[in-house]
């Protein structure tokens, strides 16, 4: 879905925006559900961690960025996060090896095991992802599906552009207070699942 596909919702409420403005508030709407939600997850990906290697970066779809790695799992064994510091800590000196217990991701490109591993093991790594700054699209699985609170997240930016004609502060407040109600929902879902499908979508290309 291409976020001028939501001009058709978004300008009857703030009107006199150009459509480069429109674009970028629902562009900005959607980094932040992403990034605050989880909501969209490529397919699990598996890879190898090799020995001797303990940084690792997973597959992201063009025009995306790595949100949170959300499991990391050796066979059924989950890894446990821990921050950077003290997955520092946990891997030793040079020499130590083990099986990798703990993880950590520092930014949004890679993340970190601990120990270092002393052979080669599969790891199945579950993660989110959200659009980056230059994107122009978004998944239909992520837009169509959450286009109600992207819509929402978009016009309380474009209403609280002081001093332009499309400026609505009170309406802006209600839908800030719709696009937090909506994102409440959705987080809750990815914690503690859905009732009516699954939250992972097959990878397709932000552009």
């Amino acid at each position: 879905m291409k976020y001028s596909d939501l001009n058709l919702y978004i300008r009857p409420e703030a009107q006199g925006a150009p459509d480069f403005v429109i674009e970028r508030a629902v562009r900005d709407s959607a980094i932040e559900f992403c990034g605050r939600s989880d909501a969209y997850m490529p397919e699990p990906e598996f890879m190898t961690a090799i020995s001797g290697v303990n940084e690792y970066a997973v597959s992201l779809p063009t025009g995306t960025e790595l949100n949170h790695i959300i499991d990391i799992f050796d066979k059924t064994t989950p890894l446990k996060p821990v921050s950077y510091s003290e997955l520092l800590q946990r891997l030793g000196d040079e020499t130590t090896r083990g099986s990798p217990s703990y993880y950590s991701q520092r930014d949004n490109t890679d993340f970190y095991i601990a120990p270092i591993p002393a052979a080669p093991v599969t790891l199945r790594v579950m993660y989110s992802v959200k659009p980056t700054s230059t994107s122009s699209s978004i998944p239909d699985t992520v837009g169509k599906e959450y286009r109600e609170i992207i819509t929402h997240g978009a016009l309380y930016r474009l209403q609280m552009m002081a001093s332009q004609p499309w400026a609505n502060p009170n309406a802006a407040s209600v839908n800030k207070q719709l696009f937090e109600r909506g994102l409440g929902r959705v987080i809750r879902q990815v914690k503690y699942g859905f009732s009516g499908g699954s939250l992972t979508c097959k990878s397709r290309e932000f552009i």
